[in-house]
Order: C-alpha cells, then structure tokens, then sequence
C-alpha cells in the first residue's frame, strides 16, 4: 500500500482507496443510477398529463381518464421505486466506507508504531488527531455518499438532457448552455490555484488550532490560579484569529463565482420564457407547443438541484482530497528498520563511534546538522557529563540512545 499510494494523488487517490470495497461500491453506483432515473419519472407523468389536458382544452369530456390515473399511478411507483433503490444504494456504500475506514485506521495506527519517537515527538497531539478522526471521517463521507450522489447526480442529468433534446432541440439547448456555463462559473474556482492553496492553508490552521486547544485546555488550571483570560494563551488566540481571518479570505475569494452561479441556475425560466415566446410564434401546433413550453418551464428548475449537489460535491472533494494528501504524508514517513537478529547486550555501557546526525525539515526540505563524527564511551557505573552551549548536540545525543532517531552515519552500541 505505501508504494501503490505514492503514484496517485487527487480524485484518482480517493478512488483507488474506495476501490478496497469494488463490488459493494459498484453495486451502489448501479442502484443509485437507477433511482435517479425512475426519480424522474413523477416530472415525465406531469409532462403527458398536461399534454393530454390541453389537447383536449376545447372539450374536457374527450380526456382520456384512465391515461391520466395510469400516469399518476407511474409517477408513484417511480417514487417509491426510486426512495428504495437510493436506500439500498446508501447501505451499499456506508457499508464499504465503515469498512474502508476501519482498515484506515489500523494501518494508520499501525505505521505510527513503527515511526521514530522523534516523528511523534516533533508532531502535535492535536494534528495526530485531526488526522485519524476527521480527515478519515472526510473519506467515509466520500465513500458513502459522495460517490453515489455523483452517479445520481450525472445519471439524473444524463436522463433530464435525453428527454429534452427528444422533446425540443432549442429549448433543450438554452438550458444546457446555462448549467455548462454555471458549471464552468463554479468549478472553475473550485479548482483554480488560488482554491488549492487556501485549501492547504485552511488544513494548517485546523492543525495548528486544534493542538492549540489541546495545550490550553491542559494548562486550564494554570490560567484559573491566575485569573487569566484565552489571551493569556497568545498562541491559542492567534490561531483563532488567523482561522477567521483565512475563513473570510475564502468567502471573499469565492464570491463572485458564487454569485454568478446562483443568478445563472435562478435565471432558468427567466431565459426559456422568451425563448418559448420565439418558438411559438413559428409552431405548426400551438396547443402541441404549449405542452412542450410548460413541460420545460416545470421541469427546467428542476435541473438546479442536481446541478447543485454537483457544485457542493465539488468543494468537498477538494476538501477530502487535501486530508487525504495529510493522511498519506504519515503513510509515507520512514519506518524504523528492526533488526534481523535481535541480541541481548551484555552490559550497559553506552559507545558511540562517529556518529553523525541532522535533524531533516521536511516540509522546508532543509537539514540542520547536530552531531558530526562524535566518538566516546560511557561506561556503566560511572558518570559521564555532556557539557557544551546550547544548540550544541547534548539533547540530541540523548535523544539518539533511546532511538528517538536513527543516525546518519556511525555506530551508537549498548553493551557491545
């Protein structure tokens, strides 16, 4: 796992670790594209309902009663029919994330056992958290519902743009060119530069803020004995202050694709209206075409809502695949090598034979050496002092006994 995870980032990351669970998860796209079309089929029974009442406006008695209640009797069936396949679909996929994020979880567990003291030492309590609990939490939300909202959500648009263009090429057009250009608004911002660094930024400051929060609620008692407001915690604060400072940076950042989608969707019937009005006037049925203009006028915001659910699965997957990107970085970490041949020391002296040792920055991809062919020994029963200024490498040797890290070069020896 820890070299198939290196290849894959993005979109093809979280579909390669909801992929654990295939069968269940193309059993839930299945039934999920099923019940989106037969969801749809209450807005085609409206559809020939209508149809049937104008043709037969001039004189009601000729309406054919018993059409009208088979289609009621369609649109219901379709509901009921398409609820219960959603149903189905969503145990499918709940069932594949609990799954998923339990194997997560292990395997996250697991390689932090295997990590360096220093890993843990140099890492918060509260990012180490953040990560276990709420970034694998954000895949069970992808797995379990995003990934069959996307197939419903694509299935339903698949299904509404066939029986629009089987109705009406022109008026089928006018409303495709306002979902793309809608679309085109929206997610162009979702997945422009600036979107995916505010998105990391936001990720630090969930991290930061929540191990902020872990050390002041531990040093509680210490802020009461001296009568101290949050601001005595100035670390704390300012996290809280920068998190509200990004959160409107973000708004800011997104308002106006926002504004553009939201006035484009709303403005469905706005744009079918006089574009009706054009076709009517060159229609060989008028009646005929009155039934296909309130079919789309009824029908045509009906598109918003899945168009919608498109746009809110787009901002969380970004979101999901940022923590994603934090849960593989642990997954990625270099384990401690353990030993083939595991031996018993026969005393308790303590050699270090050029050693050499730099603390490595990962993130700055900087190396601050600390140790550089350091040699002595210290004997069992007798006292050894390591004196030198600070910064020196006293801690550092410490650290490197217990193997709170591993050398760079040379040799540390416990009893031979």
């Amino acid at each position: 796992m820890d070299n198939q995870h290196k290849k894959k980032k993005g979109l093809s990351r979280l579909f390669e670790i909801a992929g654990q669970r295939k069968g269940l998860l193309i059993l839930a796209g299945v039934l999920s594209a099923i019940s989106a079309a037969l969801m749809l089929l209450p807005y085609l029974s409206v559809y020939k309902i209508l149809e049937e009442l104008l043709r037969n406006a001039s004189d009601v008695s000729l309406i054919d009663k018993a059409l009208m209640v088979r289609w009621a009797w369609i649109a219901l069936g379709g509901l009921l029919a398409g609820l219960a396949l959603l149903y189905a679909a969503l145990m499918c996929s709940h069932s594949a994330a609990f799954n998923i994020l339990y194997g997560m979880r292990i395997h996250i567990a697991k390689k932090l056992g295997t990590l360096s003291l220093g890993y843990l030492n140099n890492s918060t309590t509260g990012a180490l958290k953040k990560t276990m609990d709420q970034n694998v939490e954000k895949v069970e939300n992808f797995v379990a519902h995003s990934i069959p909202d996307l197939v419903n959500v694509l299935a339903t648009l698949a299904v509404i743009v066939f029986i629009f263009f089987s109705i009406n090429v022109w008026m089928a057009l006018a409303c495709v060119v306002v979902i793309l250009l809608s679309v085109f608004l929206q997610f162009g911002a979702f997945f422009s530069g600036v979107a995916s660094k505010n998105m990391k930024i936001y990720y630090d400051i969930q991290e930061r803020l929540s191990a902020s929060a872990v050390q002041y609620v531990r040093g509680m008692s210490v802020v009461k004995v001296f009568g101290q407001s949050v601001k005595s915690f100035r670390q704390f604060s300012g996290e809280i202050a920068e998190y509200k400072r990004l959160a409107l940076n973000i708004c800011d950042t997104y308002e106006k694709s926002m504004v553009g989608f939201i006035v484009l969707l709303n403005s469905m019937v706005t744009i079918l209206i006089p574009i009706g009005l054009l076709l009517y006037q060159n229609a060989a049925s008028g009646i005929a075409f009155a039934a296909v203009w309130l079919f789309f006028i009824i029908m045509g915001p009906g598109v918003t809502s899945p168009v919608y659910k498109l746009m809110h699965l787009g901002g969380s997957t970004k979101e999901i695949d940022e923590g994603v990107e934090r849960i593989d970085k642990i997954l990625e970490e270099k384990s401690i090598p353990e030993t083939d041949n595991p031996q018993v020391p026969q005393g308790y002296s303590i050699e270090f034979d050029n050693v050499s040792f730099a603390y490595a920055n990962v993130n700055e991809a900087t190396r601050t050496q600390a140790l550089k062919d350091v040699s002595f020994t210290a004997r069992q029963g007798e006292i050894t002092a390591l004196v030198g200024p600070s910064g020196g490498g006293k801690s550092t040797i410490a650290n490197l006994i217990p193997r709170f890290y591993d050398v760079d070069s040379g040799e540390i020896r416990i009893g031979g």
